[in-house]
């Protein structure tokens, strides 16, 4: 519906590229309970028909599109970008956009080659032969801490139902890793996948037709939403870090950030205000994001700490009955990957009432190092909501009323507080 809403597309054309809509989706964790919900990442789209359908509205506003053809330097000027393409052509701009993903090489070359802080380790494949293809589960865990490879892993399940057929299914086991520890290969994921799935999926595997094969890499680091760091340069979508470290990638935080993302920019380029700073402020400090971290940690296997196996599950499961006892206005959001401060706390402070036994465990896991970064972040988030809620009505006429530079950089402020406590979040979306 964000897309819908900035006009880039239609009613009609969502429906076209809506291919499969499921309900009831599920969420449970090794046997302690399971929890359903509704209209939470229960549509499948059809990437070929959004694309084509972007692509056309793209040329006929004007657009260029140059296929076939790649990217080998940027040359950046007091007044223009130029674009250096591989067969020797040259593109003159006055804003380059980086829509390349986690492995965009200028994101390479801004973060110097770091290790990743995290790692999401994704494989699961697309196969035909389901009976039973009417639900989703959302995340699904069917086991405590596994070895694959060398490595001990905590495993999670996605599955739905796919558009090529009512018989067709999509699953996914994907593990959270901390790659200073290291972490298994893909390839032993996926022998782990092939052993572990027709239990889970309740098949038999030489009865399903295999039709695709997925794996992927999606790496976080700390410190993002990653900054501009070049004058006429801006990351947008996974490129600049926007998504939760516990999602697989950005298209729903993409998709969130769009109307706030090209107004910005927009206005960015009418008042030429494109030097690296005026763009940092479109890449803001979030702490709704930052506060993620603990959660993407506390999912991770980490070895030589003394706690049980069934920890991840346990704590999981005690978060999610919480949520769900405190009703779809703080569940939904959370399944929705937005972070506020009034949910969270409600939560937090449920799970320490109904099973204090569990804290000891959560140190022990996460570490107190990072425990007191995120009171930082969860401090910030505190303090994000309360400037969004009652400072921002005072300032809104006050920030029209300035120059272009200065409504420019107060409007991307407004926006870091509304969107940094979550708050841009509409219940039912």
């Amino acid at each position: 519906m964000e897309i819908v809403e900035i006009g880039i597309l239609s009613q009609a054309d969502l429906e076209q590229i809506i291919s499969s809509d499921f309900n009831p989706n599920r969420c449970g964790f090794e046997d302690k309970g399971e929890i359903w919900v509704e209209n939470i990442l229960n549509l499948g789209i059809s990437p070929a028909k959004l694309v084509e359908i972007m692509k056309e509205r793209f040329v006929s506003s004007g657009g260029a599109i140059f296929e076939g053809k790649s990217l080998s330097s940027i040359y950046v000027y007091d007044d223009r970008a130029v674009l250096k393409l591989n067969d020797g052509d040259s593109l003159s701009c006055r804003l380059v956009v980086d829509a390349m993903g986690n492995f965009s090489p200028i994101v390479r070359q801004i973060r110097s080659g770091r290790k990743p802080d995290g790692m999401c380790l994704v494989v699961g494949a697309c196969a035909h032969g389901f009976e039973k293809n009417t639900t989703s589960d959302i995340i699904f865990s069917s086991s405590s801490v596994k070895r694959a490879g060398n490595s001990g892993v905590q495993l999670f399940w996605e599955a739905f139902p796919a558009g090529s057929g009512p018989n067709d299914r999509t699953t996914y086991m994907f593990t959270y890793v901390d790659p200073k520890f290291g972490g298994p290969k893909l390839e032993e994921l996926l022998e782990v996948f092939w052993d572990l799935m027709p239990a889970y999926q309740d098949v038999v595997l030489e009865n399903l037709d295999i039709r695709r094969v997925i794996f992927g890499i999606f790496p976080t680091y700390r410190d993002s939403p990653l900054p501009a760091a070049f004058d006429r340069i801006l990351q947008v979508g996974d490129a600049s870090g926007i998504q939760s470290p516990v999602s697989f990638g950005g298209f729903g935080s993409l998709t969130r950030h769009l109307g706030r993302l090209s107004n910005g920019i927009c206005e960015a380029v009418a008042g030429d205000f494109l030097d690296a700073h005026s763009l940092q402020l479109l890449n803001p400090y979030m702490p709704n994001l930052s506060a993620s971290w603990l959660f993407q940690r506390a999912m991770s296997v980490r070895p030589h700490v003394n706690v049980s196996p069934t920890f991840i599950n346990e704590l999981l499961f005690a978060n999610f009955q919480s949520m769900q006892k405190l009703g779809d206005s703080v569940l939904q959001p959370f399944l929705q990957d937005v972070i506020q401060f009034g949910p969270l706390v409600k939560t937090l402070g449920l799970v320490m009432l109904t099973r204090p036994q569990i804290l000891p465990s959560i140190f022990k896991q996460v570490g107190l190092g990072v425990i007191l970064d995120w009171s930082g972040h969860f401090m910030m988030l505190g303090y994000y909501t309360f400037l969004s809620t009652f400072i921002d009505p005072v300032l809104r006429s006050w920030v029209e009323s300035l120059s272009p530079r200065d409504k420019y950089q107060w409007k991307r402020y407004l926006e870091a507080w509304r969107y940094g406590a979550g708050l841009d979040y509409r219940q039912g979306e």
